[in-house]
């Protein structure tokens, strides 16, 4: 078109058909590289966005300022304008302070990972960086991440390059996906703007972030609470609930804004905060299945669903990993996308299944514990879902918790309440079972006792059967004796007091204890007779304290007699004394303790025992062993305990026995 235009040209007005041709070409030229616009700090109100006013072009990722200055392809920047998370944006713009004073003007970025910006006055650059992967020390801003402050003298002007772009990994993408797509809707506000837009967001916000911090307080107590009663009693049912606790309450924290304290300190490593939140939910869910799998016992329940949910969560575990550790080095957004759907198809699938089967296999009452709340979480995320998506109008009351996404951790630690009341009940289900466990064995002992104090009883009677033969035998010898004698004076003393003896013995057969002074009754009797029978060569002595109720102590029948009789036939009877000598002495040892003595001024038990070796006839003595197993079994049963000692006197040839038997009254409580 511009050929014909040229060769049609009459040559005798050449200045007039060049101007006709230059006035064309221009509006061309223009509309391929248009102006960009210039913002006047006078006509500001409100927020006046960068659309139809800034210039903008695409570059790579690595395209530095200065050959970004030197692209000639920009374009108006359009609503609607498509981006790719593979390409930086550079937006191009002038500022200019038109009024009488100094003025600070903020440039702010919606949901930008990162944004730098270039103002270029007085022929230097200066450079500042905002966004969600700049660390808090580097904010322009004391407030939150998403503003940068430019200040301009009275009447100056200031050209404006701004580079939106997505951070850069450590290591390169590995999907090369255009996601997440950074966003060209940039702004400028004055300073008075930026004040009351942070003060209306405080308002706006405030009882959420009022609601955040009791959330976020009660978890980290029931954090501390928990792994306090782990360290107290270190079992793997406490460690897995606190290890879910910890992820409840990192999600929480994590979720935390930039304008609050936690947010602030997040943050410092703000990658953390971006793709740790992914990798603490599914390390909770396994911490969750390793805590059912204890609340619920199913290793010895049900073995085989209890390997397959246990290699689940580890499962899990290792993807939580691995996808915080790809994250964190690439900073890949497709990779995040195909993280985040995959997870959901799959572990959100097989938590349905596993609840559907505990619902099913598991009816247990723990087990409605935990399908409530699982029901409270899924109810929160729910109704908070249909409000962020305007299904729920505005109209519809709901708690604060529920009116925004964020507030799931509202639901991760109603959750957890519920939890730790199942872990309350088990308690008093394992205290119930250790109760009536103890409640049994308690039973059986005393039904043990009783059985083995029975047998005691039976074996205490069979020994006192074998105990009065025993006597009733050598009585009967010494009766043989004085008639073969021809002493029937002897004989009828013998045995009118043998017979008052064996009265009392039979009385006492069926007895269990007697008193002392009944037991001293037949003692008596038994010396009588037996000094009788030896004559006016024996004498004996029984010697009881004042202080000793006879009446109030109670021993076995006949405990002191076999070895009062021990004392007459193998120590007296042997010896060639003509005086033999017998001492009972009953004594007070101390509030608590008597203390019999039987002491007899015989060969003593070595040389008795030497002459019982050599005697063609033993006489084999059933008493002395009898009476021992009678005091084993009274210690059994009773509070009282009986002890004896055997003692051998010698001194300047003098020989004899001592028999030291120890009775402690109510052993038991003495002790």
């Amino acid at each position: 078109m511009y050929l014909a235009i040229i060769c049609s040209i009459d040559k005798k007005e050449p200045m007039r058909w060049l101007l006709a041709i230059l006035s064309g070409l221009v509006p061309l030229l223009v509309r391929a590289n248009p102006a960009a616009d210039t913002v006047r700090i006078s006509q500001l109100s409100g927020r006046i966005s960068l659309y139809e006013r800034a210039t903008v072009t695409s570059t790579d990722c690595e395209t530095t300022y200065e050959k970004a200055l030197s692209d000639t392809r920009r374009i108006i920047l359009r609503h609607g304008q498509t981006t790719d998370a593979r390409q930086a944006y550079w937006l191009h713009i002038f500022l200019k302070n038109d009024t009488d004073t100094i003025q600070t003007t903020y440039l702010s970025s919606a949901d930008n990972q990162l944004v730098t910006l270039y103002l270029l006055l007085d022929g230097h650059t200066h450079s500042q960086r905002f966004g969600s992967s700049v660390s808090t020390p580097d904010w322009p801003t004391a407030e939150n991440e998403k503003y940068a402050p430019i200040t301009l003298g009275n009447g100056r002007v200031a050209e404006l390059w701004i580079r939106v772009a997505n951070a850069r990994g450590v290591l390169p993408p590995i999907t090369r996906s255009s996601f997440p797509r950074p966003s060209l809707s940039l702004s400028f506000q004055t300073a008075t703007d930026y004040n009351e837009q942070l003060l209306h967001n405080r308002q706006r916000n405030a009882l959420e972030l009022q609601n955040r911090s009791w959330i976020e307080g009660a978890l980290l107590f029931f954090l501390f609470f928990v792994a306090f009663i782990y360290l107290r009693y270190p079992q793997p049912l406490y460690g897995y609930y606190a290890l879910y606790v910890l992820a409840g309450c990192s999600y929480a924290l994590l979720k935390a804004r930039s304008y609050t304290p936690v947010g602030h300190w997040l943050g410092y490593a703000p990658m953390l905060q971006a793709h740790l939140l992914e990798p603490v939910i599914w390390a909770g869910w396994s911490a969750y299945l390793f805590f059912l799998m204890a609340l619920l016992t199913l290793g010895q329940r049900h073995p085989l669903a209890a390997r397959r949910i246990r290699g689940c969560a580890r499962v899990a575990i290792a993807y939580s990993l691995l996808y915080a550790v790809l994250l964190l080095l690439t900073n890949d957004g497709g990779l995040q996308q195909i993280g985040f759907w995959m997870s959901r198809i799959v572990f959100v699938s097989a938590h349905i299944a596993i609840l559907a089967w505990l619902a099913r296999a598991v009816p247990s009452p723990l087990t409605r514990y935990v399908l409530l709340g699982n029901a409270l979480l899924i109810t929160v995320g729910i109704m908070a879902s249909l409000r962020a998506s305007n299904v729920l109008p505005d109209g519809i009351f709901l708690i604060s918790e529920l009116e925004n996404l964020l507030m799931l951790s509202f639901g991760i630690l109603l959750e957890i309440v519920v939890f730790a009341l199942a872990l309350a009940y088990r308690i008093h289900l394992i205290d119930r079972e250790k109760i009536e466990t103890q409640r049994a064995y308690i039973e059986e002992i005393e039904q043990r006792t009783i059985y083995e104090k029975r047998i005691a009883e039976v074996e205490m009677l069979a020994l006192r059967s074998q105990m009065n033969p025993h006597f009733l035998f050598n009585s009967l010898n010494t009766i043989e004796y004085f008639v073969l004698k021809g002493d029937e004076e002897k004989a009828t003393r013998y045995l009118s007091d043998f017979s008052r003896l064996l009265r009392l013995t039979l009385n006492h057969s069926n007895e269990e204890t007697v008193r002392l002074s009944e037991e001293l009754m037949g003692l008596r009797l038994y010396l009588s007779l037996e000094a009788t029978r030896f004559g006016d060569e024996f004498h004996y002595t029984i010697e009881a304290d004042a202080a000793i109720d006879q009446d109030d102590v109670r021993l076995p029948p006949l405990l002191l007699q076999p070895f009062v009789e021990n004392a007459i036939w193998h120590g007296l009877r042997q010896s060639d004394r003509p005086n033999k000598r017998l001492w009972i002495r009953l004594l007070v040892q101390d509030e608590q303790t008597l203390r019999f003595e039987i002491e007899d001024n015989g060969i003593g038990r070595r040389q008795a025992a030497d002459l019982k070796s050599r005697s063609a006839t033993q006489r084999k003595s059933f008493g002395m062993d009898i009476t021992r197993q009678r005091m084993d079994l009274f210690n059994k049963n009773y509070a009282s305990r009986l002890s004896i000692d055997l003692i051998d006197l010698e001194n300047n040839g003098q020989t004899g026995t001592l028999v030291r038997m120890t009775y402690q009254l109510n052993a038991i409580n003495s002790h």
